[in-house]
C-alpha cells in the first residue's frame, strides 16, 4: 500500500491558519485518494493523479482558502551546500465560467533575499522558475538523473515521479513509451522534493 501523511497549514480568506494533515493514498486502480483532516474538518476526494485529486479537494473548501506546505531540502551553490525551506502555497483559481485550476506559489528566503515563483496548473513551471531565479541547483528528485516521468499529457510532476535508480538496463535516450519495462521496475509516485543517497544531478534538465 503506497500512502503518506503530510503536515500542512490551512489558511482562510482572512489569513487565519489552522494545523491540518493531508493523507495521500495511491491506489492499485490508478487513482489517488486524499483526505484533509483538522479540528472539526474532514474533506476528501479522489482523482486520476495527485494534482487532480488535490484540485477536487480544494474546490470543496471555501473560496480563497489555501494550503501551505514547507519543503526543506539541500541545494548546491557553486562550491557550497546548504539547506533551504521552500514554502509552497496552493489555491484554486477560477475566472467566470472557466474550469477551476490549481495555482502554485513557491517562496524561499535565501541569503537575505526573498525569491518567488508561481504557475497555474503546472507545478513544474513554478519549480523551474524558482531554481532559475535563485541561480542554484536543487538537489531533489525532480532534477535527478535517476528520476523520470511518462509524458502522457496527464503526468503529475508533484507526486508522480519514477525513480529508476535500481533499474540496471536503462536507455534514457529512448522515448518513455519505448521503455515501459523500465517504468514497471521503477519506484513510482515519488515526491518532487524527495532526495536519496543515489541522487545524481541531471545534466541540462528543464521541467
Amino acid at each position: 500500500m503506497n500512502e503518506k501523511i503530510v503536515n500542512t497549514k490551512l489558511i482562510d480568506e482572512k489569513g487565519c491558519s489552522r494545523d491540518t494533515n493531508l493523507y495521500v493514498r495511491f491506489r492499485d486502480k490508478n487513482t489517488v485518494h486524499v483526505i484533509l483532516v483538522g479540528k472539526s474538518l474532514r474533506v476528501e476526494s479522489e482523482g486520476v493523479n495527485y494534482t487532480q485529486s488535490l484540485l477536487e479537494l480544494m474546490t470543496r473548501l471555501p473560496k480563497e482558502w489555501r494550503l501551505k506546505f514547507l519543503n526543506s531540502f539541500q541545494i548546491s551553490d557553486r562550491d557550497t551546500i546548504e539547506i533551504v525551506t521552500v514554502e509552497e502555497s496552493i489555491m484554486v483559481r477560477q475566472y467566470d465560467t472557466d474550469e477551476p485550476q490549481l495555482r502554485f506559489k513557491l517562496v524561499c528566503e535565501y541569503r537575505g533575499k526573498t525569491f518567488e515563483a508561481e504557475a497555474v496548473e503546472d507545478f513544474s513551471i513554478a519549480l523551474q522558475a524558482l531554481q532559475d531565479k535563485m541561480d542554484v541547483s536543487f538537489n531533489i528528485c525532480a532534477f535527478c538523473s535517476n528520476a523520470d516521468f511518462r509524458s502522457t499529457g496527464g503526468e503529475d510532476l508533484r507526486q508522480g515521479w519514477y525513480c529508476l535508480r535500481d533499474v540496471l538496463d536503462r536507455h534514457p535516450d529512448l522515448p518513455w513509451f519505448q521503455r515501459e519495462d523500465e517504468f514497471q521496475e521503477a519506484y513510482s509516485n515519488v515526491n518532487a522534493f524527495h532526495w536519496c543517497p543515489s541522487y545524481v544531478k541531471a545534466v541540462d534538465r528543464m521541467l
